[in-house]
């Protein structure tokens, strides 16, 4: 494993701008900038090349190679992939080569598969890019297999989301249902009779009269008694009244 990622290095073009001019000369000062680290001079000379050359494809992958040392692995692609629209045959190889490094370093494994499989063709004797493309190609399996689990375990969440979503449903339903049933049973059972407030507070009802009470019956009896002793004090009066007239017609 190690050594196969010593594999990652860049290729340098050994292409040339044509000699002389400002573009040759800014290529080279750039070139020693890059050689001793200054990658920020390197930067700036080559762009201040392309102002000469702004399409010479040998401008874009040193551009390339650039960004890929400071870590712009999108940049660095993107630069590669302008040096490849119209790199000439012997940089072509180099130029897959590194944007193949600069996808994988982005984790980008199909399209550094690609670029690995683009550098073999224009150079089937590069050791390094066959290397490199079995990294890419076990990279890229391991990769489907974590998105096929993790899409497995989306799905098993989501099923066990779904089938708790709908525990509690019938949860819910189960418990309206047992209201409803509560409610529907107490409806059905009838309704206790309603006792009058005045009612509840008197006392019941009784033929037999309470302790120094008199009943109706017996006071009508009693009254009925007194009229008879008043009738009979009268015929006693009456009586009495016709023996003096008798006595008196007899005196006369």
């Amino acid at each position: 494993m190690i050594a196969a990622l010593l594999a990652f290095v860049l290729a340098t073009s050994s292409v040339a701008l044509p000699l002389g001019g400002t573009a040759y000369r800014k290529t080279h000062e750039g070139n020693r900038h890059y050689v001793e680290g200054l990658y920020e001079d390197a930067l700036r000379a080559y762009t201040e090349a392309q102002v000469e050359l702004p399409e010479a494809p040998q401008l874009f992958y040193d551009i390339g190679n650039v960004l890929y040392r400071q870590s712009d692995f999108e940049g660095a692609a993107e630069a590669y992939t302008r040096a490849l629209l119209s790199a000439p045959p012997e940089l072509a190889p180099d130029a897959a080569y590194n944007l193949g490094n600069a996808r994988f370093r982005q984790q980008e494994f199909g399209a550094a598969r690609d670029a690995y499989t683009r550098a073999l063709k224009s150079n089937p004797t590069d050791t390094d890019a066959k290397r490199n493309l079995e990294l890419a190609l076990r990279a890229l399996q391991q990769q489907q297999d974590n998105n096929d689990e993790s899409s497995e375990q989306d799905q098993d969440q989501q099923q066990d989301s779904q089938q708790q979503q709908q525990e509690g449903e019938q949860q819910q339903q189960d418990q309206e249902q047992g209201q409803d049933q509560q409610q529907q049973q107490q409806q059905d059972q009838p309704n206790e009779p309603q006792q009058d407030e005045q009612k509840q507070g008197s006392k019941p009802e009784s033929s037999e009269p309470a302790d120094g009470e008199m009943s109706e019956e017996q006071a009508e009896r009693l009254l009925d008694s007194a009229a008879e002793d008043e009738k009979e004090s009268l015929r006693r009066r009456m009586r009495s009244k016709r023996r003096v007239s008798r006595q008196r017609e007899k005196d006369w």
